[in-house]
């Protein structure tokens, strides 16, 4: 057993002992208490089904309390507590935001989670917290995409199964994509294309150009820099593909139209029965089903490159991070470690639709269909370092829209987009 395997088994001793500490310096107090402060974005159920899992909530000497907080003020209300004072102890952040967080969370050094242990334990998206000293977040669950189809649309078209791969999409469209007599897109076989009706537009482009082959950002020697039109000794980079595979499904002069802006969201496309796909997050499945109830729904994999011989799909990854605003960081970690630990995330994801971000846990796969997919793209998901979120997502956005509405070729949106990347991260 391995060095951080047995840590998380000791973790609750590690907090008895420290309780105990406390005690002895108490000097006449009856109880010694170790009270630890976490926010982030899962809803206060969630965290406390979390919490549970650890059996830390029924303890008498170690309180979390945890502040949920919206993600869109989670940034923002941080950065205002640290400078007053009065940050949290620990924070659940996505991996996305790890840039822009960075500076307000310190570094879980090697010595207390070796990089095997880190490796042997966590899904390979958690490789992105990691940094050559040690690691800035302890992987907690992931959100992964995931293909939703309409089983009934499937039915009608005479089609047995979801597409696997992106080559058979074509054949897909050609049996799904219903058109009135003057061209106008009745029924779509899936939301691939646009950017304004297209809510995971930046997710689905971040899929594909990372199942194409490129990491979008890497690291040269110590700097982080932008890589999206950098190609592997191709004529079109792997960006470039990408980019000119997606934009090409809202083409009205394409055959294989079946996508344009005047259609509804894709998410509300797909619940109306409009679309026979969808590219969406597990998380989504409650709400896909609470839209519409008798929506006669089912679960796949993402499709996949029949040439890189690779399973990939996106996902939007959460950790635990130690703040610099905690007053104790060494019980913060062992909060932290609690926290992500095996009966902490089974407490968390067990009957929900979040998916571990452990391995163990995701070798044990639910006997329903719909967790047998997620724990399997758990396995599969994967990310990139985003300098900011936002923002990229208008570049994103505008590298699309200059290519469907024809002011750039391909080549010259990646590479405008690729510089200001690399603007966001400078």
């Amino acid at each position: 057993m391995s060095k951080f395997q047995v840590g998380l088994l000791i973790v609750f001793g590690a907090f008895i002992i420290l309780a105990v500490i406390l005690f002895s310096r108490s000097k006449g107090s009856s109880t010694a208490q170790i009270n630890l402060s976490v926010w982030g974005s899962l809803s206060s159920y969630d965290f406390d089904n979390l919490l549970a899992g650890t059996g830390l909530d029924k303890s008498e000497t170690v309180t979390f309390n945890y502040t949920e907080k919206s993600a869109d003020s989670l940034d923002t209300d941080f950065v205002e507590a640290l400078a007053e004072g009065r940050g949290p102890d620990l924070v659940i952040i996505p991996v996305e935001s790890l840039l822009t967080e960075k500076s307000r969370i310190l570094l879980i050094p090697s010595s207390s989670v070796t990089p095997s242990d880190f490796v042997s334990t966590f899904i390979e998206e958690g490789e992105l917290f990691q940094a050559g000293s040690g690691t800035y977040a302890l992987p907690l669950y992931v959100d992964p995409m995931v293909l939703y189809w309409n089983r009934d649309l499937f039915s009608k078209a005479s089609l047995a199964k979801p597409l696997v791969y992106w080559d058979e999409i074509y054949e897909y469209i050609n049996k799904l994509t219903a058109k009135d007599g003057a061209g106008n897109i009745t029924s779509s076989a899936i939301a691939l294309g646009e950017v304004k009706n297209i809510p995971h537009e930046k997710e689905i482009l971040s899929l594909l150009m990372l199942q194409a082959g490129t990491p979008i950002t890497a690291y040269s020697g110590q700097s982080l820099v932008a890589v999206m039109n950098q190609g592997a000794n191709t004529v079109e980079s792997p960006a470039q593909s990408a980019l000119s595979f997606y934009t090409q499904f809202s083409d009205p002069t394409k055959s294989f139209n079946t996508w344009n802006r005047s259609l509804l969201a894709a998410d509300t496309s797909f619940a109306s029965g409009k679309s026979a796909m969808y590219l969406g997050f597990a998380s989504e499945l409650p709400v896909l089903k609470a839209k519409n109830p008798t929506l006669n729904l089912s679960i796949a994999p993402v499709p996949q490159s029949r040439v890189s011989g690779k399973a990939i799909t996106f996902g939007r990854l959460y950790g635990v991070a130690i703040s610099r605003g905690s007053k104790d960081p060494a019980t913060a970690l062992q909060g932290a470690l609690s926290l992500v630990s095996k009966s902490g995330v089974a407490g968390l994801t067990t009957g929900s639709s979040y998916v571990p971000a452990r391995r163990d846990l995701l070798s044990a796969k639910p006997v329903d269909q719909a967790g047998f997919v997620f724990y399997g793209a758990g396995l599969q998901a994967r990310g990139w370092l985003d300098p900011n979120p936002a923002k990229s997502k208008a570049i994103f956005g505008t590298m699309a829209e200059s290519v469907t509405s024809g002011r750039a070729r391909v080549e010259e949106a990646v590479n405008v987009a690729n510089s200001a990347l690399s603007a966001l991260i400078k």
